[in-house]
């Protein structure tokens, strides 16, 4: 049987408040955006004004705030970056209508979506991260993950096209990028490696459909194929077939695996998922054994996972309560 225990929880103190978002940071620390109770950013409503939100961050017994003001970001995503914080809009609108006629149009209507906010709470810069985003992780390099699912779109700026001018400066150049798959960002929000560029990888990243970000390497399980990506900063090292389709989560250790995916095949039970334990040496994934997810009380969890969150060995996962992080490792 595989256990989940409880990693931690936000202290009572923000009961009142409503988490519109968490996760897990490279760190093992949890972190969460908090924010009134009848805001409506995480709701699919439109927004009708900027909103005001708490991050927080909990390190066992110790804890932090930062205040954040005139947030406009939709179903927003939340990782740490250095002292502050990385904030993302999972879905935004993208450019539509007559197509622009010079870069300086195209960059006005291009959202951004994605803010770097300092450890006083200021905005130090934004970019556009594009429609349709997954998972935001960020790594202990103070680099950027982004998957995306397969509605997604970016206006990708794509810097090996750049024309030189008469003056010699290089223009940057845009390209619309439909199901993107997964983009690594340096931290001051520039594309630093796109999945489709890397010709090493797999064909196909219509949806980036587990991201699991770790201290030394990433590994990426892409639809409709369902392989194990492993990348480092270099770009992807491996593609691995792997024993499990549509896992919600991979857990990686040397050559120890670990997938969780639902239970019963099309006559699926909310909460009931099945952890398969894997092995590699280097060539293929080959399963070993599978056993059901348990909670700490020895039963199984009534509904489907909110939240997971992804590294190296560990796999995190949020179920009806938006203030506690279970954990389970391989």
């Amino acid at each position: 049987m595989a256990g989940l225990r409880v990693w931690g929880a936000l202290p009572e103190r923000y009961s009142g408040r409503q988490v519109a978002t968490s996760t897990i940071d490279a760190q093992g620390r949890i972190v969460a955006l908090l924010v009134d109770p009848d805001a409506t950013c995480a709701q699919r409503v439109p927004l009708t004004a900027p909103y005001d939100a708490t991050a927080v961050v909990i390190d066992g017994g110790d804890r932090y705030e930062v205040e954040i003001h005139g947030l406009d970001l939709r179903f927003p995503k939340i990782d740490t970056l250095g002292d502050g914080f990385v904030l993302a809009a999972a879905r935004c609108t993208m450019p539509s209508g007559p197509a622009a006629r010079t870069f300086e149009e195209l960059e006005a209507e291009i959202p951004h979506n994605a803010r770097v906010i300092g450890a006083d709470g200021g905005t130090t810069c934004t970019f556009h991260a594009g429609d349709g985003i997954e998972d935001l992780m960020t790594d202990a390099a103070g680099d950027i993950w982004i998957g995306y699912f397969d509605e997604a779109s970016i206006c990708a700026l794509l810097p090996g096209r750049r024309a030189r001018l008469a003056d010699g400066s290089r223009p940057q150049h845009r390209a619309t990028m439909s199901t993107p798959g997964l983009i690594r960002w340096t931290s001051a929000g520039e594309p630093a490696w796109y999945a489709l560029s890397d010709r090493s990888g797999p064909r196909s990243w219509v949806d980036c459909y587990v991201l699991n970000v770790g201290r030394e390497y990433t590994w990426a399980y892409p639809y409709t194929g369902f392989p194990l990506v492993e990348i480092d900063k270099k770009g992807v090292r491996c593609v691995r077939r792997t024993p499990v389709d549509f896992a919600t989560g991979i857990m990686v250790d040397g050559g120890t695996l670990a997938f969780v995916a639902s239970a019963g095949g099309r006559t699926k039970t909310p909460g009931h998922y099945t952890v398969t334990l894997a092995h590699t040496d280097g060539g293929p994934i080959e399963a070993t054994g599978e056993s059901p997810l348990l909670l700490p009380d020895g039963s199984r969890p009534r509904v489907w996972a909110k939240r997971t969150v992804c590294r190296d060995g560990r796999m995190w996962m949020q179920f009806e309560d938006p203030s506690t992080w279970y954990v389970i490792e391989v």
